[in-house]
């Protein structure tokens, strides 16, 4: 009998446990990644993350072929077409196994409904995993067997099952046979040097190279994660969510290796333990996603919010997309994602405060901009967070909670050291004056914009907007 294995987001060969299942239980393995470029257009997905993929994806080919799996790639425009490309792939190579690892999204779940059902019409097994969390969203639920809408007590409940649940997966073998399909794309193919655009090369994608960035995370920085984490001149975070979003690290993976280096303190306190809850965040997200699906069709997770009326002021859109709106460590956190396609988690809760906030546009533009952007983009993630700025999702901050753009340079940023790196027109302002240049330019010229909002002003618009929808 032989395996197929379909991968989507998870481009890694270690802690895999549908390429470790097949390999164990099947003489003939073979692998398949479809490339979707109608379905990334619609999701609007980064550039820079398509490439790292793509990168990632051509390294996973070779680790795999070390194993005797043959790697193929096809491409369909879409979701929809992907059911019958799979079945006829099935009959073509007398495949009798599907293997693949949940994804939790609405349309993902949606795609491999329709998968399992035609496949098992023509009595071809699938077999379902949950290596994408570490926890499964479907194992926890509160005491009325229903989902938890709060972090907090979920927290609870999942680091319980987490410790349950933390046997090693086997590593994958190699196999007798594989096999190369029709249409099957190579490196020079159009259809994958059109995502090759050298955009992530600071990020290597060899599996050997991620695991090693992780270990090296862990051995030396993991520890100091609470101390540093929000100051973001320093290398104080991990800046492995690229990988996790594309599925070369496993969250299991992260917390096995991290629990190996420290112990069961990792469960307590300290700094592992509080980025232990950046990974259970992760998770929590997804579940959200599972439980609460609306959220994947653009509603608010508390849907009295959908009515609200956010401003709709494209001036302003653009001076927040650009850098130009006058607050120094939301310009600075803005050029930096357009020119890096990555941004401090700090940054991301401060520039999101002051799109909703501030300027009191819609979350779901910031959303859709940040996801064109992002190395790491992730849907649950990145929805999760923007729902909890913008106040309208679970956990949320509460309305009132509006971030101080200046206070929060001044705080976690005091030199300039990150802000003067991306907005270098301020290098003659005293620091003093750094996170607040319109006071010194009162006095003198700089090339610099004026606030395009006043910030007592908006702050106090904006609650009072809030208020009164909440009347």
């Amino acid at each position: 009998m032989s395996a197929l294995v379909w991968l989507r987001s998870d481009l890694r060969t270690l802690w895999h446990a549908p390429l470790s299942y097949a390999s164990h239980h099947h003489d003939n393995v073979t692998a398949l990644f479809f490339i979707t470029p109608e379905q990334w257009q619609h999701y609007g997905l980064a550039g820079i993350k398509l490439d790292l993929m793509m990168r990632r994806l051509l390294s996973l080919r070779a680790e795999l072929a070390e194993r005797g799996i043959v790697l193929n790639i096809l491409s369909v425009p879409g979701y929809a077409e992907i059911a019958k490309t799979l079945l006829c792939v099935c009959e073509s190579n007398q495949i009798s196994h599907v293997y693949f690892n949940a994804e939790y999204e609405l349309d993902e779940r949606n795609r491999d409904k329709a998968v399992k059902h035609l496949l098992q019409q023509h009595e071809i097994r699938c077999g379902v995993f949950h290596d994408t969390c570490a926890v499964r969203p479907d194992s926890i639920l509160n005491q009325s067997d229903e989902p938890y809408k709060v972090f907090t007590p979920y927290f609870k409940v999942w680091v319980k099952q987490l410790r349950q649940t933390m046997t090693p997966i086997e590593p994958v073998e190699k196999v007798k046979s594989s096999q190369s399909f029709e249409h099957n794309l190579d490196e020079g193919s159009p259809q994958l040097s059109a995502y090759l655009t050298a955009a992530s090369e600071d990020w290597p994608v060899c599996q050997e190279s991620v695991v090693q960035r992780m270990s090296d995370y862990l051995n030396e920085d993991v520890t100091d994660y609470d101390r540093v984490r929000d100051i973001p001149s320093l290398p104080g975070t991990s800046k492995l969510s690229a990988y996790f979003s594309i599925g070369s690290l496993s969250p299991l993976q992260a917390v096995n290796a991290m629990v190996n280096r420290l112990g069961d303190t990792v469960f307590e306190e300290g700094g592992a333990h509080t980025w232990l809850k950046e990974l259970a965040w992760r998770d929590f997200y997804r579940y959200v996603t599972y439980h609460f699906p609306h959220v994947c069709r653009h509603h608010c997770f508390s849907r009295k919010y959908d009515a609200f009326a956010w401003r709709n002021d494209k001036a302003l859109f653009k001076a927040w997309c650009e850098g130009k709106t006058g607050y120094p460590i939301v310009d600075a956190a803005m050029r930096c994602l357009n020119q890096t396609g990555w941004m401090h988690n700090r940054l991301r809760m401060v520039v999101a405060s002051f799109l909703t906030k501030h300027l009191r546009l819609p979350w779901r533009w910031g959303e859709d901009y940040f996801m064109s952007k992002l190395i790491d983009g992730d849907f649950a993630s990145n929805n999760g967070g923007w729902q909890w700025s913008a106040s309208v999702g679970t956990d949320a901050a509460p309305y009132f909670r509006i971030f101080n753009p200046a206070s929060q340079g001044k705080r976690y940023d005091e030199e300039g050291e990150f802000l003067l790196k991306w907005v270098p027109e301020l290098s003659d302002v005293p620091k003093k004056y750094l996170h607040e240049p319109q006071k010194w330019s009162q006095f003198h010229d700089i090339d610099y914009p004026s606030p395009v909002v006043e910030h007592k002003q908006a702050v106090s618009d904006t609650k009072s907007q809030f208020s009164a929808f909440l009347k």
